[in-house]
Order: structure tokens, then sequence, then C-alpha cells
């Protein structure tokens, strides 16, 4: 009583204050302090989320669900929703930055345009009193996240810690039936992955040959496990870093060679789709025909009825090479929520994001919808989906493993891997060190451009290691790569203390 009490005090007081300004205000309180922000004209603040993808089913109906209890919470805010196709995304949101269009939140993901290029390009503006108000920002994200997330002492993005990153990228995926049919062994090494190749495609039965799905625009860390010289992280296809703290453009490592040589050789059989690199080519679909070796990565979406009915008889399993090698934590997040530079009301903003990690309830609306009508309760993180195929705001956008559900009859496996800490896991050195590309903003962003016209179809295997290694590090170089790797090694000596 005496709390509820106090509550009502501050909150009469709030009012009091506002009147006597004669103005609206944009606290930057939080919903833990117990004095909701809102405007003395009892107006709402809008927060315009972007995000890629397409409206749902029910979307109006489940976005207002959200607002109805952010009302009833007197949060003084309301969430709009704005889609853009996934293809066209990052395109998009460059456009609206450029041309000052006012959003709010922006769904990062860092495989495609890390946090800090739009730092570089000042996208996305600085929260760090904003989130040093949020109890439940900083009660569901480790510090080490808020860290990694940290650019010359300034907060900018708010981490989506909805995944284990330790070895979360360093299986593959396998159709465990087709081992046991082969009477293959799961492989350890390149040499057991060619013979697979071999064994796979010699016996196997159906009109399309099986094939190798690479994902390609991430670093190959399931490869690297086979490697004398691992663990060692490689970003964006661009920067090798030993455990050391030693920087080199990764084209000139003799580690990119060997697994280069490697995809020579898958391509010259026949392993990798010779379209990979087109613009309609698509791992998952893919994936979907059933008609592959092995999938980059731990791939056990959704439940092992879903996948039965998409291929029958189908056993998926996600394994590691090399066994031995110790479990590595390359990177803090794949994914994260930022507040555009164009927002009017970035306070507000992360209240919004605040207000979602608050409880399990407000979790649910926003990732899975409305239960009964989307989704329904199935016991401890687990649910089912009324629509198999349903998904709302996913928890690989903004999901936080204090309140992820997973799907009744979701693979143990995936279970394991995605959503089970691995405290024993080797940090990479550069785990909480951010690189600030601010000095060499063009470089980086001509050297990002240029990974996908020269290092990829080497990579891929698409050209020989031997015929395209002189050219694409002249055009690298060109680019400017010498000066990232320069300013990158500068960067983390100060950060490590050399």
């Amino acid at each position: 009583m005496k709390k509820k009490l106090i509550s009502i005090l501050a909150a009469i007081l709030s009012m009091v204050m506002l009147a006597s300004c004669g103005a609206t205000s944009t606290s930057t309180s939080t919903e833990t302090s117990g004095v909701p922000a809102s405007t003395a004209s009892g107006e709402k603040t809008v927060i315009t989320y972007l995000r890629p993808g397409n409206e749902v089913e029910h979307n109006a109906e489940l976005v207002q669900a959200i607002n109805d209890k952010l009302d009833a919470d007197g949060t003084g805010l309301q969430l709009e929703i704005k889609y853009i196709s996934s293809d066209v995304f990052q395109d998009k949101v460059n456009m609206m930055l450029s041309s000052g269009e006012e959003f709010d939140l922006l769904c990062i993901m860092e495989d495609q345009t890390p946090f800090t290029s739009y730092i570089a390009s000042e996208g996305i503006t600085p929260i760090t009193q904003y989130v040093e108000q949020s109890e439940n920002l900083k009660r569901v994200i480790p510090e080490y996240m808020w860290e990694s997330a940290t650019v010359n002492g300034e907060i900018y993005t708010i981490p989506a810690n909805w995944c284990e990153q330790a070895d979360q990228n360093n299986g593959i995926t396998i159709r465990r039936e087709k081992l046991e049919e082969f009477g293959l062994e799961a492989p350890q090494t390149m040499d057991d992955l060619l013979n697979m190749c071999k064994v796979f495609t010699e016996n196997w039965d159906g009109s399309n040959k099986p094939v190798v799905i690479p994902m390609y625009k991430e670093p190959f860390t399931y490869l690297f496990r086979t490697l004398d010289t691992y663990p060692f992280t490689v970003q964006k296809d661009l920067i090798f870093i030993d455990q050391e703290g030693n920087v080199k453009n990764w084209l000139e490592t003799d580690e990119f060679r060997q697994c280069a040589e490697f995809f020579r050789t898958l391509y010259e059989g026949g392993y990798i789709p010779e379209d990979v690199l087109s613009s309609g080519w698509s791992s998952w679909n893919t994936m979907l025909t059933g008609d592959f070796i092995w999938v980059d990565q731990c791939q056990l979406w959704d439940t092992v009825d879903v996948w039965q009915e998409r291929i029958p008889g189908v056993e998926l399993d996600t394994i590691y090479l090399n066994e031995d090698a110790p479990q590595f934590r390359s990177s803090s997040f794949r994914n994260d929520t930022a507040v555009s530079s164009t927002s009017q009301h970035p306070a507000e903003a992360v209240r919004f994001m605040d207000w979602m990690y608050s409880s399990q309830e407000n979790y649910d609306l926003m990732v899975y919808g409305v239960e009964g009508l989307t989704w329904n309760d199935e016991g401890e993180h687990l649910y089912s989906k009324n629509d198999p195929t349903f998904e709302f705001n996913a928890d690989w956008m903004i999901g936080n493993l204090e309140y992820v559900r997973y799907q009744k009859g979701t693979y143990d496996k995936f279970i394991e891997i995605m959503g089970k800490e691995k405290p024993d896991a080797i940090n990479s050195v550069v785990l909480n060190f951010v690189f600030d590309p601010s000095n060499v903003a063009d470089e980086y962003a001509a050297c990002q451009a240029e990974v996908v016209q020269s290092i990829y179809p080497i990579k891929l295997g698409l050209v020989s290691y031997e015929e395209g290694y002189e050219n694409a590090l002249a055009r690298m170089q060109a680019a400017g790569i010498d000066a990232v790797v320069a300013e990158y090694q500068s960067q983390l000596n100060a950060y490590l203390g050399k």
C-alpha cells in the first residue's frame, strides 16, 4: 500500500511539473520507476518499428493488442510496425535515412549491415542515457553484450540475446538417415566431407543430384574447426584476427587459401549449385527440396513433425567437425535494435523496448501475437502455432533467452545449441571489441562491396584460388583493405592495451 501511495504521489507531482512547464514532456523514465511517461494532453507517442518482411494475417489485430496493453500499463506509447520487403530492406533503409524520413526503431542484421556501419553513416543515434535508466534492459541483456554494443563510450544498439553464440554457426546440418543408409560415419575432416559428397551422389535416389548448401554471406566457421590454427575470428570475409590479437587481410591468409581450395574441389565435383550467386538462388528453398548433402550452421528450425511433412522420412541433425576442437564464441550477438537518427523521441523508443522486456506477457504479445489466436501456451518456454507458417516478430529479431519459447516438438539438439549457455566456451579476443570504421569509412564500405565481387567467387570455388587470387588482392587493395586492416589493428591494440 505504501509503494502504491508513493507511486500515485509521484504521478501527481509529475503532472504538476508538466502543467507548470506548459509543454509536452518527453520523459526518459522507465516503467519500472513507477512514473510512466505520458503527455499532459493525454496524447500518445507513436513508436515506429522498421523491420524486414511483410504483414501477417491478423496483423492489425495483433498490433492493436500490443497497444491495448501499452495503454493498460499507462505508458503513453503506441506502436506502429512498418514492414519492408526483405529483398530491398537495406536499400530502402538507406534511402529513408538519407532523406530524413522519420522512424524510431530499426531492426539490424549484423551479417548484412552491422550497427557500426550505421554509426559511420550517422544512421543511428547514441542511447546510453536511456539504457542506463532501464532496469529491464540491463537485467535481461548480459554486460558483455552491452560492451559489444558500445563505441567510443556510447551505447548505440540493443542486442537481441535470443541465442547462445558459442558454436551456433560452427556446425553443419545433415540428413542423419542418409548417412546410416549409405554406411557413413559423421564427418570429422575435410576429406570426410569430400567422401560424403562422393557417396551421396553415387547412391542418391532421385531426379535431382544432392548439393552442398553454403551460407556464403558468413564465414565458414564450421570448416575452420578442421584447421590447425583454430580458433580464430573472421569478420565480414575481410578481417582475420588470431587469439593473440594479430590482424590480417583475410584474403592473404593461408587459412583462406585452404578453405578456398576445399570449395574449389567441391565445385569441380558438381557439389555446389551452379546458380549459388544468382539473385534467384535460395538456400532455404534448396534445403526444402531435401536434395542436400549438408547445410551450413544449425538449421533445425521448426518442429520434427513439420520437417516430416516437408521431407518424409528425414532425420535432421546438427553435428560438428573435429569434435575435439574447443567451443568458441566469435561474436556477442547477431541481431539488434537501434534507434534511428531521424527519430524525434529516442527516449520513448528505448522505453518501449524496456516495456517489451519487462514481462513474459509483453514479450509474448510482441513476438508471438495473441494467445489463442496465433499461438497456444504448451508449458514452460514451449508453445504451439495455430498456423505452422505464422511468424509475427521473430525471436531472431528482438528475442531474449529470458522469455524465448520453443515450439512443442522442436528438435532437442536445436534447444541445446541455441538456448543453452556454454560456460566453458572460449571467447574471441575481439568478442567485446567494436571496430569504429569512421576513420576509414569510405574504404570499409568499398571493401565490403568488393567482397561480393571478388571474394565470394573464390570462397565458393567458382573461381580457383590460383586463377583469382592476384586479381582479387589487387581489387581489395584498390578498395583500401590495407588501410582498414591498419586501422583495425591500431584500435585493437589500444583496446588490448598493447
